[in-house]
């Protein structure tokens, strides 16, 4: 392997060590939403991404009963959304009692 090559690679692995060294966790970040409103009985739980944290878009990722992740908008943003974040937000209520 050449210098530039090696050096290049070192860099490369410096970079992804420091940003996980400084306590930044590296993720999948949602790219664009859907304004579809996901059936509320294939969810299992949620969590909200936000822009500057890691990702250059905010939004609301819902995980499915399969593992899959589903990007909407924010609450504020969308009436489906705001009601399938009570549903589970009272959900996770009622299973922790």
């Amino acid at each position: 392997m050449d210098s530039p090559r090696l050096a290049a690679l070192l860099l490369l692995v410096m970079l992804v060590y420091s940003r996980t060294a400084a306590g930044e966790k590296l993720e999948d970040c949602c790219l664009d939403t859907s304004d579809k409103c996901f059936p509320r009985q294939i969810l299992v739980s949620y969590y909200r991404q936000e822009a500057g944290k890691g990702c250059k878009r905010s939004a609301t990722v819902f995980v499915s009963k399969v593992g899959k992740r589903l990007c909407a908008p924010a609450p504020d943003e969308s009436e489906c959304v705001k009601a399938l974040v009570a549903h589970l937000d009272k959900r996770s209520k009622r299973n922790k009692q």
